[in-house]
Formats: structure tokens, C-alpha cells, sequence
């Protein structure tokens, strides 16, 4: 399907993150998810006073949008040469899958022995959201929900300084992912994906929760980015350097 045909969600749980938002966040997910999805491309310029019109907001709100854009590292701002978007090279999303695995096989060996049943209530939730975005062709909200999912869990791990280094990594992999994918399609087992970690995190094996992760990872990366395997690939054999 192309990028542009995403139908929305009739209904959504209260553990989507794009639900009941106010204005100015309502204008920061759309402007995020047009980059997300390639439809404001790299190094194109994003003009306050057009974006404002556009979405029926003040400047004064477009303004604080660009600036959680840029501490997402999705646009660079120039001073008065103005904001663009930015780039995600293929060496930065392979640099930031390993930098991923690493924090999240770390994250979820500590937080596989004091997770919760309600964490894991909350978790099983995300997935069932999971299945209605797929249902629903809407890219984005896959995206948002992927990143809840694991940033919740990894909230259990108690290593707060190290949560906006994985949730920037997650969001420039999956906007490496979707801009690189010769066909956006529906992962149908996107939901069931992350119930196979669950299950690993409920047998409270730490090895084998992080070794799920790094499977479910990599199956992603092969599946939506076979470029980014092969540079990840071209890291492993012959280092990182050029």
C-alpha cells in the first residue's frame, strides 16, 4: 500500500498514546508523523508560520513542536537559517540498532525480577492495540505502540538517564525502516511478535528474555531494512570504521 492510504482507528484504548492529547501535542504528532513516514522528506525546510496555518495553531505553539522535533533529532534548527528535517543515515540506524540491543538486553534482565502483574496487564493491553493499528493500516500508531510497549518495560529496569537514548534510537530505526521498506504492508504478527516476549519475560529467565529481544529486534531490522542487516553485518566483519 502507499504511505498515504492510512485509515484511522474507530476506537482506541486508553493505553494509545495519541488518545484525548491536547492541541499542542495533537500538532507535534502530526508533524512527527509526516516525517516518520517520508511524507516531509529530509532537509526539506519546515516554516513555522506555513505549518501553523496548516494545522489551525499559533505560531507560538508550531514553535515549541520544532523544538521537541529537534530533541527527538528528527529536524535541525538553524537559527535564522531556519528548521529542517533531518537524516537518518543508513551508519547512524545501524550504529543505533546495536546501541538498542545493548540497552534493552541490559533493561530487561533487571526488569524480568521485579516486574508486576500490573506492568504486565498494561503490556498485554498494548498488544491487543497492537492487532486494531494493523487492523487499521495506520503505520504511525504502530509505531507509537511499539514504542510503549518497550519503553514501559524498560521503565521497570530503574535505569531512568538511559530511557531518552533507547526511545530516540526506536524512532530513528523505525523511521529507517518505513522509508526504506519497498512496500509498506501490514506486519500481521506485529502483536503476536511481542506476545512472544512476553511470554519470555513471564518465565523470569533473565538470559532468555534478552535473548528474545535481540531476536524480536532483528526480525524487524530483516524483515522491513535488508540494507541495514547487511551494514550491520559489514560492522560486525570489518568494524565500524569506513
Amino acid at each position: 500500500m502507499s504511505r498515504q492510504a492510512q485509515p484511522q482507528a474507530a476506537n482506541q484504548s486508553r493505553y494509545d498514546p495519541l488518545q484525548n492529547i491536547k492541541k499542542g501535542d495533537a500538532a507535534y504528532h502530526a508533524v512527527r508523523r509526516s516525517i516518520l513516514l517520508g511524507h516531509t522528506g529530509s532537509g526539506e525546510p519546515l516554516l513555522e508560520q506555513r505549518i501553523a496555518e496548516q494545522l489551525n495553531c499559533s505560531q507560538g505553539t508550531i514553535r515549541e513542536v520544532l523544538l521537541r522535533l529537534e530533541q527527538d533529532g528528527l529536524v535541525l534548527r538553524r537559527g535564522y537559517r531556519g528548521t529542517v528535517v533531518s537524516t537518518t543515515s543508513i551508519q547512524e540506524a545501524a550504529q543505533m540498532v546495536e546501541i538498542r540491543i545493548q540497552i534493552e538486553s541490559i533493561g530487561v534482565r533487571r526488569s524480568v525480577l521485579s516486574i508486576g502483574v500490573d506492568i504486565m496487564a498494561d503490556l498485554a493491553a498494548i498488544t491487543n492495540d497492537m492487532d486494531e493499528a494493523v487492523r487499521a493500516l495506520d503505520f504511525y500508531r504502530c509505531s507509537e505502540l511499539d514504542r510503549e510497549f518497550h519503553m514501559t518495560l524498560f521503565r521497570q529496569a530503574d535505569l531512568p538517564s538511559l530511557e531518552p537514548i533507547l526511545n530516540r534510537c526506536a524512532l530513528h530505526i523505525h523511521r529507517f525502516t518505513y522509508l526504506n521498506a519497498e512496500v509498506m504492508e501490514p506486519e500481521l504478527s506485529f502483536g503476536d511478535n511481542h506476545r512472544t516476549l512476553l511470554g519470555a519475560i513471564k518465565t523470569r529467565d533473565s538470559a532468555a528474555a534478552a535473548e528474545s529481544i535481540k531476536s524480536h529486534i532483528g526480525q524487524v531490522i530483516e524483515r522491513w531494512a535488508p540494507p541495514l542487516v547487511q551494514e550491520l553485518d559489514r560492522i560486525h566483519t570489518h568494524g565500524t570504521g569506513p
